[in-house]
């Protein structure tokens, strides 16, 4: 499969309060109505959570400030995507919900880009996540002078392999990698929405609510400095965002 995310940015406008709620209750069941012209399989919208991890996890990389949140479609192939936008029933409803983004998100400011997802491990068995559970959502522009092509294999190759190493002891149920495709796609997403340029990529990593301790406690408190020090190997920290969402799924059709 293929997963589109849309990093979300609220208009100026749009009261916060009002934003999340359009988004989830009016937005939200207008794309389950369209699912089947679009041909999406899935659809998820992460919601940015106001926590003091967000700041921590900002000023130790030297980031971004954190988006409203980030939606995700899942298509059965890059084919079956280009296929919805191609037919008039799906033209027409990817018009219909781009109009109504309209209504509350700053389109100028926001990302849209198709990825391929690379899961690195998951604890749960896939089970799906209940409404408790907090994620981790990092939002990827690749280092300056490396290319895509690089960012990507270090990321996955070498980051990924580090990660997993601390994740026991850091209370991590599920960790995947969804790195960008169809370059020229997005491209013209972009340009006919008027976009802000694609990112590199998205992590995303369920942490368990807490309450047991750790059971390695010292690896716990190793892994953030470890972590952020690779991650500046590949990743453009000031172009970059960190924050922490919930997830709401809307429909799931796969």
């Amino acid at each position: 499969m293929i997963k589109m995310v849309y990093a979300v940015e609220r208009r100026t406008d749009v009261p916060l309060a009002d934003f999340y709620d359009y988004w989830l209750n009016s937005h939200g069941p207008r794309v389950k109505g369209h699912a089947p012209a679009i041909r999406a399989k899935r659809y998820v919208q992460s919601h940015t959570i106001d926590t003091p991890a967000n700041e921590a996890m900002r000023s130790a990389r030297g980031m971004l400030e954190p988006l409203p949140g980030i939606t995700e479609v899942w298509w059965e192939s890059l084919a079956d995507f280009q296929a919805a936008l191609g037919d008039p029933p799906g033209q027409a409803a990817m018009a219909d919900l781009a109009e109504d983004e309209d209504k509350f998100i700053d389109i100028a400011k926001s990302q849209i880009f198709l990825t391929a997802e690379k899961l690195i491990f998951d604890f749960t068995g896939g089970a799906k996540f209940g409404p408790e559970v907090q994620k981790v959502t990092y939002l990827l522009t690749g280092k300056d002078g490396m290319s895509v092509e690089d960012c990507h294999r270090t990321w996955l190759a070498d980051h990924g392999p580090l990660v997993a190493s601390f994740a026991r002891a850091s209370g991590m149920a599920r960790y995947v990698q969804s790195h960008t495709i169809a370059p020229e796609i997005n491209q013209t997403i972009g340009a006919g929405r008027g976009l802000a340029a694609p990112l590199d990529g998205i992590t995303e990593v369920w942490v368990r609510p807490g309450g047991a301790p750790s059971p390695d406690p010292d690896t716990a408190r190793r892994a953030g400095p470890v972590l952020v020090e690779d991650e500046r190997r590949f990743v453009e920290m000031g172009r970059s965002r960190c924050f922490m969402t919930r997830e709401h799924e809307i429909f799931d059709a796969r």
